[in-house]
């Protein structure tokens, strides 16, 4: 599930540098956030990522997951 994710935020990060779409795969979504979600300590701890984004209620799951890996959605 790890490379999985990081194919998945790379390309997030990719679009975002280059002015494209970055909306990731719905299926994708549904698929990592809750791996994220259950590796959510693991994941701040490692030092590899940033520290997971603050979100307004009613966020995307899109953003929920964007948002535990440190990126700003």
């Amino acid at each position: 599930m790890q490379l999985t994710s990081d194919f998945a935020i790379h390309a997030w990060d990719l679009a975002r540098a280059t002015g494209q779409d970055e909306t990731l795969d719905p299926g994708v979504v549904a698929l990592l956030l809750p791996w994220a979600e259950a590796h959510s300590d693991l994941l701040a701890s490692s030092g590899m990522f940033g520290s997971p984004a603050e979100l307004p209620p009613g966020a995307s799951d899109e953003h929920r997951l964007l948002a535990l890996v440190g990126r700003r959605p």
